[in-house]
């Protein structure tokens, strides 16, 4: 239920932003939702005085800032520059780009089987991008930044969930990405209208909702068992983007989407049944 709602709500927001960044800078769009985070977890703060604001861990709030406002910078940019549904698929592909960083950079030693599910799902990737890349269309390297930045949020914020209060990281994140994109917003100003400050709140409302859905989910599994179910959030980009938009996916886009999806759900239940007999090992 809970993973339902966020993927619901992460394709509400992109929808959102790709309506309202037709007018305004992503960037406009990305510190509007920053500070509405802060402004909006204040009111449940402030009755408990300093209790929610104490933390022990302020250095790890600080690199969870930086990075989530690379990762949600860089996909607010994405959502509003390529086709809702190409975005997403490229996102999905978070699990198969971190696994030769983590041969790389954290010398893991990676089997066949998940060698094969990673080379597959690059095939989905450059199926999704081979036309954007033909035609030196950048954009379409900003959600593989969003989707390595988002990756690394996420443990982080599974280890500090452990720690720190949902209201404490929902503010410390708030404060810190909206200082991050604080001048470069200064910069591409442009008065809101009525409407679009009603959407880019209801934007960063919709981001602390996400997150008190994934710091719950983290509590009740790992983050392994949820994987395959995030990727209901393709259905809803899809069915959203196509009554708002009228966006009609590219065959192109449907096909790697597949491979994407197929291997990434494979790989995901490699690597459950590796914690298993790992756990099982440790008995």
């Amino acid at each position: 239920m809970l993973l339902t709602l966020l993927n619901f709500l992460s394709s509400l927001n992109d929808v959102l932003a790709f309506y309202i960044g037709q007018d305004i800078s992503p960037i406009q769009i990305a510190f509007c939702r920053f500070v509405v985070t802060v402004l909006s977890v204040l009111p449940f703060m402030l009755p408990k005085g300093l209790l929610y604001f104490k933390t022990r861990v302020p250095l790890t709030h600080l690199v969870h800032s930086v990075i989530g406002a690379i990762a949600l910078g860089a996909v607010t940019f994405s959502v509003v520059k390529l086709p809702l549904l190409k975005n997403t698929c490229i996102l999905f592909s978070e699990p198969l780009v971190l696994l030769p960083l983590a041969a790389i950079f954290f010398k893991e030693k990676i089997d066949f089987a998940r060698w094969s599910c990673a080379i597959i799902g690059f095939i989905g990737i450059v199926v999704i991008t081979y036309k954007d890349i033909e035609t030196f269309n950048l954009w379409i390297w900003v959600p593989l930044l969003s989707a390595l930045s988002f990756a690394a949020m996420t443990l982080i914020a599974r280890q500090i969930s452990v720690k720190q209060h949902a209201l404490t990281i929902l503010f410390y994140f708030g404060l810190g990405t909206s200082l991050v994109f604080l001048i470069p917003a200064i910069l591409v100003w442009k008065p809101l209208s009525a409407l679009q400050l009603a959407l880019v709140t209801i934007i960063g409302i919709n981001g602390n909702l996400m997150q008190l859905c994934l710091y719950q989910s983290f509590k009740i599994a790992d983050i392994s068992g949820f994987i395959p179910l995030r990727y209901t959030e393709m259905l809803f980009t899809f069915l959203l983007g196509y009554y708002a938009f009228g966006q009609v996916p590219k065959g192109t886009t449907i096909f790697g989407g597949v491979i994407i999806i197929v291997s990434a759900i494979v790989l995901t239940t490699i690597e459950q049944r590796k914690e298993r007999r790992q756990k099982m090992k440790n008995r």
